[in-house]
Order: structure tokens, then sequence, then C-alpha cells
């Protein structure tokens, strides 16, 4: 009874109360708690009916669906936070009624009353966590299609804006109206910067504040990277990879500094809710437009050309040129400064349609000047082709200005408006992304110091950074950064061609809340640590198999093939422990996966069964080691050293010092012979053919002899020599020693030849050597036979 009351109390403080999500009404049974459940979910579908209702409003402005967009991802948000925390809820509900194991059958014993009734509060608890994930569920599939059509209105919205055509400028009458209508407007928009429209103290401190910090922030690295890696006035001739490198350091220094600490006073002001009020509202806005696109210009201008330094410049143009590019950015950047707070002021909503067509005729010329004015190619015409790759094709740029010029004339300022400034902006955003590109592979690439360059005082002639990242950690820190670079341009290029900062950031935030693919969702950030839990681990398990095979070696006595036996099964863990967290940071059931490898088994015993059957052999070889590193085989006629056993295939170095790459699974399936497989004891064989005539017993006696007295012949087992057989012209021995190390033997035996055959002349032993001897048995017949043909041939001379 004890135990038992210790099991409720445990139970009562882990289920604790219900989260009010969750406590809904159950069975018709009401609870205070099940009516402030009731509250929020009236309280959220209010707010669903009310973005509803507002998004059916024909009169919503940009801003307008600006800040439904934004309540709306906050919305989600919120739902999104209340769902995992009702599957947590579930889940710890059911892990609860799981330990209490299933109810008593019918013919089973009745489990007590207080058991019983810690079930039933178990499942009315996770029913209910049930129910709530259900409907926050179909309350995030309703704020989907709320966003589906908010994206729907907007796009039409647009889309209703381009078709405008207002009154040509080739009409008389427009002229006159549009500047009777800029007095009027300008009037009103000074009206409204009334002391009560402006933002408050508070407001200021924190502009300020955050301003000052990001400047704290960025202007000391900037000049930390100018200072090592930027502009040194002493070097004459940098070579290409320095420029780039430099050029780079000039645009983080004139445009990402200050953009950024630009943007972060734009958020605290949007923040406070100031870009709402009114004229002061356009007031920034026309400001930080105009701000942002002088200073993407003139550092863009600034690094490639190096303004002060031609000689560091990233294009080589002549002086000529490059001094009239250089002041058509700067003259056109400080027009965007001046003219874009009174352009902005004067395209209220409360101007008339002539002066906010004027606006638009203005500003399109403006962007249209400025884009012919840094792509005109009498400006690049002497510059190189892999430079001229900086310069934005002058017949795309001319194209496109022709069909603005020709909208403006037939009074779609709106369409005009868009092609001029989505032309700008796509060139400055082309420039800077081929510039970062090129900068940041020339940072990455190991350096190399060259001794015509004479640099300056702290500068170094390459990348430390490099030459510690390796061929393989600069070939990935190259490829993250430019797929950073790809999404930056891509989100400029969106923005050029208008898609809303706030429609933007919304795909952004869909990305990290994930996209539901089926049962399955997907998000940027599981994504991201997914491949993050995937590198560390790959470079956890790398790091540990290196040190361990290290101290194996250094500390331990282990042979190198049992050594690389465990090396590699720690590192086979490692990697599957590495893809089972990337895995799970998916958020993959690793059922469903399961089961999708049952249904792909099929496939993958036709098409990949030589794979399948590689990669078990080599889990053979390394759990029953048949062969191992540093074995001396002999497989299919090829003999050498096993050098790495892989997960398909072994590497074989024969003597010559030519890699043999041999299937795993041949090495299982077909005989292999391995000299060294349980140590590297061994014996030689040595065969060597005397003439016929030699005295047996001595030349045995020599010849054992020989085996004796060489070092690394072991006198256990004895060596001993034996007559082999009878050969056509010689009688063939055979001598046999043994050896400690089987690797020598080539060596040993060849020292044992030089010995026999010194030993063989000092005892007058022959050799035969490769010619045919003729033997005569009869010799004292055959010269008499010669003495009498000599004699009868004198008596024929007489």
């Amino acid at each position: 009874m004890r135990r038992l009351f210790i099991l409720l109390l445990l139970l009562g403080a882990m289920l604790g109360p219900v989260p009010v999500v969750a406590q809904a009404v159950v069975q018709g049974n009401a609870t205070p708690a099940s009516a402030g459940y009731d509250q929020m979910r009236l309280g959220m579908l209010r707010d669903l009916d009310r973005l509803d209702r507002q998004l059916n409003d024909p009169r919503l402005s940009d801003s307008d669906f600006d800040r439904l967009r934004s309540e709306l991802e906050r919305q989600r948000d919120v739902v999104t936070k209340q769902r995992a925390a009702q599957r947590e809820e579930a889940s710890a509900a059911q892990t609860l009624l799981e330990a209490l194991g299933p109810a008593p059958e019918a013919n089973q014993p009745r489990e007590s009353a207080a058991v019983a009734e810690t079930r039933r509060q178990l499942t009315l608890r996770n029913q209910r966590a049930q129910d709530a994930v259900k409907e926050t569920d179909l309350a995030l599939a309703r704020l989907a299609g709320l966003q589906e059509k908010l994206t729907t209105e907007s796009r039409e919205q647009f889309t209703r804006r381009l078709a405008y055509r207002g009154t040509a400028p080739i009409v008389p009458d427009f002229w006159g109206q549009a500047l009777a209508d800029i007095p009027v407007a300008w009037n009103e928009a000074m009206l409204g910067l009334t002391p009560e429209a402006l933002p408050g103290r508070t407001t200021l401190i924190q502009t300020v504040l955050v301003a000052i910090a990001v400047l704290l922030l960025g202007l000391p690295l900037a000049a930390l990277l100018r200072r090592r890696r930027g502009v040194d006035g002493h070097v004459t001739a940098p070579p290409p990879e320095r420029r780039s490198v430099a050029a780079l350091v000039e645009w983080l220094r004139r445009t990402a500094v200050p953009v950024a600490a630009l943007w972060a006073c734009y958020a605290v002001i949007n923040a406070n809710g100031w870009l709402d009020a009114g004229p002061f509202g356009l007031l920034v806005g026309g400001l930080g437009y105009g701000l942002s696109l002088g200073l993407l210009a003139t550092g863009l201008s600034g690094a490639a050309l190096a303004w002060r330094h031609p000689e560091w410049a990233l294009i080589d143009m002549p002086p000529a040129e490059r001094a009239h590019l250089v002041l058509r950015v700067k003259v056109m950047s400080l027009i965007a400064l001046l003219g874009a707070p009174f352009i902005a002021l004067l395209g209220a909503p409360q101007v008339g349609s002539a002066g906010r067509d004027l606006v638009a005729l203005v500003v399109t010329l403006y962007f249209l000047l400025f884009s012919l004015a840094i792509a005109d190619r009498r400006l690049w015409r002497a510059t190189t082709p892999e430079q001229r790759r900086l310069q934005f094709s002058w017949y795309s740029v001319l194209a496109v200005a022709i069909l603005a010029l020709i909208a403006l004339l037939l009074g779609y300022y709106s369409v005009a408006r868009f092609l001029a400034a989505g032309l700008l902006l796509t060139q400055l955003s082309f420039g800077s992304f081929l510039l970062l590109r090129l900068g940041f592979r020339d940072a990455l690439r190991p350096a190399e110091q060259d001794a015509t360059v004479e640099l300056g005082d702290g500068q170094k002639p390459g990348s430390e950074t490099a030459r510690r990242l390796g061929s393989t950690g600069r070939f990935m820190a190259g490829l993250a950064i430019d797929i950073l670079l790809l999404f930056g341009f891509i989100a400029m290029l969106l923005l050029a061609w208008g898609m809303s900062v706030s429609t933007l950031g919304g795909y952004a935030l869909q990305l990290v809340y994930g996209v539901s693919i089926g049962s399955v969702t997907l998000s940027l950030v599981d994504v991201l640590v997914a491949v993050l839990l995937l590198a560390g681990g790959v470079g956890l398990t790398r790091f540990i198999s290196g040190g361990l095979n290290m101290r194996l070696e250094g500390q331990t006595q282990i042979d190198a093939g049992v050594r690389n036996s465990i090396v590699t099964g720690v590192a086979y863990i490692g990697y599957v422990l590495s893809g089972i967290l990337a895995v799970a940071a998916l958020g993959l059931n690793l059922s469903n996966l399961a089961i999708i490898a049952g249904a792909l088994s099929v496939g993958i015993g036709f098409g990949l069964q030589n794979i399948v059957n590689n990669f078990v052999s080599g889990l053979i070889l390394l759990i029953e080691r048949p062969v191992k590193v540093g074995d001396w085989v002999v497989v299919g006629g090829k003999e050498g050293y096993v050098r790495r056993i892989n997960v398909r295939s072994t590497e074989i170095e024969t003597f010559p010092r030519a890699s043999v790459i041999v299937p795993n699974s041949e090495l299982i399936s077909t005989s292999v012979m391995n000299w060294t497989h349980r140590d590297k004891f061994g014996r030689v064989d040595i065969e060597i053919g005397l003439a016929y005539g030699s005295d047996v017993d001595k030349a045995e006696t020599v010849l054992l002899g020989c085996l004796k007295q060489n070092k690394d012949i072991l006198a256990y087992p004895a060596p001993y020599v034996v007559l082999r057989g009878f050969g056509e012209k010689t009688l063939n021995f055979v001598m046999r020693g043994h050896i400690a190390n089987v690797e020598r033997r080539m060596g040993i035996e060849s020292e044992i030849r030089k010995d026999i055959y010194k030993a063989c002349l000092r005892n007058d032993i022959a050799i035969p050597s490769n010619q045919t001897d003729v033997r005569f048995t009869d010799i004292e017949r055959i010269e008499e036979l010669l003495r009498e043909f000599k004699s009868s041939k004198g008596r024929e001379e007489v």
C-alpha cells in the first residue's frame, strides 16, 4: 500500500495542471479550465474572421498588405507554438499510459481504483491534447489559406497598378495640371510635419544608440580588414588576387557597414510605428531608399575602380573613362540622396493623379539615365573581356530603356517606373554579386609568396586562414559562401522587380517554419541543423578515429591490421550515428524510413546487388580479418601489400608500387594467398643444379653450411638440404630454411645464392652453365683412328 501511495503521488505530480489550450469540453463535462480554452479559441477565431474581412477590402494599400502579412505571421507563430506544446503534452500522457500497461481484459483481475482513476485521467489528458492539436492544425490550415489569399490580392493589386494608364506627357493639358498639383501636395506635406507628428525622445534615443552600436561594431572590423588585406598605397603592382580581396574590403567598408547602420535605424523607427505616421514616414522611407541606392552605387564603383589608387583597380580602365564613370556615379548618387525625400513626399496618396504621374515620370527618367550612364559601352570598350563581365550588357540596358520610354509616352507610368527601377537595381546587384564572389574566392585561395611584389607594413602575401583550411575546407567554405551570395542575389532581384520586403520576409519565414510535404514538414532551420549535425558528426568521428589511430600506434603493440579494423569500426559507428542524428533533426519518422527502405529493397537487390555485396564483404573482412592492412597477399596473379580496406573495395599496392583495386567480394569468394595472415614466420626454398660427377655428400655439406651461416636462418626448425631429383643435365638439390620475417624472403634468398656460388668455387663443385656438353666414351679408339688417318694421308702425298 505504501508503494502504491507513493506511485499515486508521483503520477499526480507528473500530471500537474492541464494547459489551457488542452482543456476542452470532453463528453459534455465542462470545467473552469475548459471555459478558458473556449475563450482563447473564440478569440483566435475572431482574429481570423477579422483578418479575412480586411482582406476583402478593395482599398488596401501596400502598407496595409504589409501590416496584414505581419499579423498573419504573428498568428502563425503563436498557433505553431501552441501545436508544439500540445504535441508534447499528448506525447507525455501517452508515455505515462504505456508505463501503466494495457487495461485488464474482462476475464482478468480488476486493477485498483487508484490505478483505474490514474488511467482515466491520463486518457482524458491525452484526448484533450490531441483535440487541441487538431484544432491548431485547422487554424494553421486556415492561416495558410489567408496567406494565399493575401498573396493573390497583393498580386492582383500589383497587376492593376501596372495596368494603370494616366495622361500621356505628350498631351498639353498634362503639364499644366501636374504643375498645379505639386505646390498643393508640398504644402500638405509640410503641414503634416508638425512636432506632434515627429517621433518622441525615446524613439530618437533608441535610433541613435542602435546606429552607434552598429558603427562601433562595424567600423573597427572594417579598419582591421583594411589594414591587413585592404588597399596599400606603397604597393605599385599588386597581383590580381590581392586586388580582388582589397576590393571586397573596400566594398564592406563603403557599403556594408553604413547600410547596416541605416537599416538598423529604419527597423527601430518601424518597430515604434512611425513609418505609418503620414509625411514623416514617407520622408524616412525616401531618405532610406536614396541613401541605400547612393551607398550601393558609390561603394561598388569605389571598390572596383579604386578612386585614389588606380593601380589597385579591379577594372583596368583608361584614366579618362575611369574619371567619367566615377563622376557619373557620384553625381547620380548625390541626386538620389537629395531628391529621394522630396520625391517621396510628393508621392503621397493625397496628391492628384497628374502630380503623381509627373513624379513617376521624373523617377523613371532618373533611373534610366543612371542605368545608361554606368553601362555606357564607350567607357567599357578599353577593358579586357574578363573584366567586362562587371558591365551589364549594353544592349539589354538599351532595350529595357527603350521599352520604359515607350511606356512613358503612352501614359503607363507604373510600367515605366517598374522597368527602370528593376533595371538599375539589377545592374547594381549583379555587380555587387560578382565583386563579392570574386573577393571571397580569392580570399580563400591558398597563399603563395610572390617575390616580385613588395608588401607594406602589416600586409601579408596571402591568407593564413586559407592555408589552415586545406583543400577540402576551402572547397566547403567557398561552396557555402557561393550559396549565401546566390540567395542574396536572388533576394535582391526579387526586391528589384516588385516584391516587397514584407513579402520576401514572409517567404523566408515560411521556409524557416517549414514546408509540408504530405505528412512531413521540412524547415530551413531543421535542414541547417541536420547539415551541421552531420558535418559536425563526421568531423568529430574523423578526429576521434585519427586520434585513436595515433594512440594505438604509439602506445600499444597492436599490429597495423587490428588497428585498422578498430579505427574503421569506430568510424563506421560514428558515421551511422551522425546520419541518425541528422535524420532525427529533420523530424523524419524512422519507422517511415524503414518502410521506404523495405519497399526499395527489391530495387536494391537487383540494381545495387554488387555494391551491397561488396559493402557486406568489407564488414566481414573487418570482423573476420582474413585479410588486414599490411598483409602480403596474392590475389588473381597480383601480389603486394594491403594498404586500405574501404567500404566497397580493398587497395593492394604491388611491389612496383602500382595500386590494384580489388572488390571486397572477390577477397571473400575467391582463394587468396596471404603470406602474413597469422604471423611473419616463413621459409625460403632455394633450388640449385650441380653437374653430374659432383660428390653429392660434399655438395650437401657445403650447401647446408651456406644455410647455417646466414644469420636470418633460424636454428629451429633446423635447415636441411635434399637431393630432389636427377635432371637432364644436373643433379637437382633443394635447400630449405625458416626465417622470422617472410617479407625479407627475397633478400635472404639473394644472400644465400651468393654464398652458394662462392662456396662451390672454393670446393671445386661445378655448377653447369647454360650450354650443351658432348661426351666421348671411347677417346683412345678415336685417337688411334685419327693417327691412322694422318699416316695414310702422308703416304698418299709422298
